[in-house]
């Protein structure tokens, strides 16, 4: 009798334990399988040791706890079912979800007062951005640029421009296959390509005039990461692409990037970049290029970069050196070079509660100081001096949200040579609204 009333109260306690709702129905599953066996086993050890020495109303009892046993074994039995059904369930909604295109944007507009000349807002560009996964091992990426509102084909002007658009196919854990119109990978285009994530309004001499930051190209390649040590990870890109043309001037290379689908010879450039990042939050970069320039195929473009940068807590260093040594068709090569130095210090969560700090809890200010210098040789006349410019950038810069960035900077800049750079002998004020979504 007192084995009986144990089994019973196992019963009651294995359906007390699984009658509400379980955050992990796996859990629950073991723990339906482990007490139907302990209770079938018990069955079996009591009918053992009460032989045919059992009153009729034990025999009837035991026979009626054998039958909740096959119940129980039947409800789990559905439970399992079910669970499969809604782990095919929640497989398919989410492969839904996964094949569906991502879409964010981001833009500036800024505001700049030069001296000497009249003030301007200038809605420089707004980017919209179409990425997704439609396979476990394809994806795709997409930004499209409208520039300066892009009334292209009025008297208002603007631009519509595919600054990417490729497909990675992932041939290994560290190695896709890339093709279609790409972002070159030289200098430090992380930071400085994309407007609202840069720290300064402006962009860097080095990433304007002498390897521009929106430089794409048609080209096929491959890119990857992996883990180096445990506290170092590499992530690299390697690329063919059509590469620059003779279009170079004494203010830099902006010109020579081709238009999309367009060569002016038959042989390709390359250009690579490798990244190595620390745990410790220091960055180096390593970028290469080379390619022939002119008509003939004769004559090579050749580029170098080294980009850093260093954060801890609320300090953050950065910059880049480029050089590019063009081979000329008599003579010395040219050379174009510089450099940038870009210093960051931020405060967290500066708001006063009263005053947004309830809605904007991790708002940022920083304090921005910049330098940066570029030398571009003058390879039409060597009795002219080279042009060369430098600048000092000091800067505000909040961020209510890690989305929306309000930077002030003022500009101060000195030249030298025939021809300036970017900004001569001048001082400005600009003033920027940036977002990412």
């Amino acid at each position: 009798m007192k084995k009986i009333v144990i089994i019973l109260l196992t019963s009651s306690l294995i359906l007390l334990t699984n009658v509400g709702v379980a955050a992990d129905y796996q859990t629950k599953i073991k723990r339906l399988e482990a007490g139907f066996a302990s209770l079938q086993q018990q069955i079996n050890d009591l009918r053992k040791d009460m032989g045919s020495d059992v009153s009729e109303e034990n025999a009837l009892r035991l026979a009626n706890l054998e039958a909740y046993a096959v119940q129980l074994n039947e409800v789990l039995s559905e439970v399992q079912e079910k669970i499969e059904e809604n782990k095919s369930e929640v497989a398919r909604i989410t492969t839904e979800q996964s094949n569906k295109p991502n879409i964010g944007i981001y833009g500036t507009i800024t505001a700049g007062k030069v001296n000497g000349q009249d003030s301007i807002i200038d809605g420089q560009s707004f980017e919209l951005i179409v990425s997704g996964q439609p396979h476990k091992r394809i994806s795709y990426f997409t930004e499209l640029e409208f520039e300066r509102a892009a009334a292209v084909g009025t008297s208002r002007g603007g631009e519509v421009l595919v600054e990417q658009a490729y497909t990675d196919i992932q041939l290994t854990s560290w190695m896709n296959f890339r093709g279609g119109i790409l972002l070159v990978p030289f200098g430090n285009i992380e930071r400085d390509h994309f407007a609202p994530i840069r720290e300064v309004v402006s962009q860097p001499l080095t990433s304007y005039a002498i390897a521009p930051a929106a430089w794409s190209e048609n080209g096929f390649g491959i890119n990857g990461r992996f883990n180096l040590s445990d506290s170092w990870i590499a992530d690299y890109q390697a690329y063919v692409i059509a590469g620059l043309d003779d279009n170079i001037t004494t203010t830099g290379m902006r010109r020579a990037r081709q238009g999309f689908g367009l060569d002016n010879n038959n042989s390709k450039a390359f250009a690579g970049k490798l990244v190595l990042q620390n745990t410790s939050g220091f960055n180096v970069g390593l970028s290469y290029y080379s390619g022939a320039y002119n008509d003939s195929g004769t004559k090579d473009i050749t580029g170098f970069n080294i980009d850093f940068d260093y954060k801890r807590d609320w300090f953050e260093i950065l910059g880049e050196y480029t050089d590019m040594d063009i081979e000329q068709e008599t003579g010395a090569d040219t050379h174009l070079d510089g450099y940038y130095l870009r210093n960051i210090v931020s405060i967290n969560g500066l708001l006063p509660e009263n005053f947004l700090g309830a809605d904007f809890p991790h708002a940022r200010l920083s304090f921005v100081t910049q330098y940066d210098e570029a030398t571009i040789e003058n390879f039409f006349d060597s009795s002219i001096a080279d042009n060369y410019e430098r600048r000092i950038t000091l800067g505000l810069r909040l961020q209510p949200t890690s989305s929306v960035m309000l930077n002030i900077n003022y500009e101060d800049a000195n030249a030298r040579g025939p021809d300036r750079i970017l900004r001569g002998n001048d001082e400005l004020w600009i003033f920027s609204l940036g977002y990412v979504f």
